[in-house]
């Protein structure tokens, strides 16, 4: 997992981190008139950015824990999208074949790719329909 891009955008992350600390000194320098809590203020400042730093560049080239059942999931549900093709009238049909309304299943009509969707005539008036693909 130790790519390039991946590196780089953990470089880009220190400069930034480093930049911000060394803005945030400059201010707690010219803002605080104490020297002992300028000093622990800047002590501070420098210990969490040196361990965001630290951190950054530790998780760099570690793979997180995958889980492998959302992948599962995600598989089986777009396996049921292409077994089951459904599209709304108007619509372009992108796979041939004969259709069917979702809510008149005795209403079919044969589509070839690239028409358009029909409404249903089911209860003798066209309405917007849902259209299943027969198996």
């Amino acid at each position: 997992m130790n790519t390039h891009p991946e590196k780089e955008r953990v470089q880009k992350t220190t400069l930034v981190y480093l930049v911000v600390m060394a803005l945030i000194i400059v201010l707690i320098l010219i803002a605080i008139p104490n020297p002992t809590f300028k000093a622990i203020a800047s002590i501070l400042v420098v210990l969490v950015c040196a361990i965001a730093i630290i951190s950054q560049w530790m998780l760099l080239g570690k793979k997180p824990q995958e889980d492998p059942e959302p992948i599962r999931k995600a598989q089986e549900a777009e396996q049921q999208d292409t077994e089951r093709v459904s599209t709304q009238t108007g619509a372009p049909c992108e796979v041939s074949g004969q259709y069917h309304c979702s809510e008149h299943p005795e209403r079919k009509v044969s589509m070839e790719e690239g028409k358009r969707f029909p409404p249903c005539r089911g209860d003798n008036k066209g309405h917007s329909a849902i259209w299943m693909l027969e198996a």
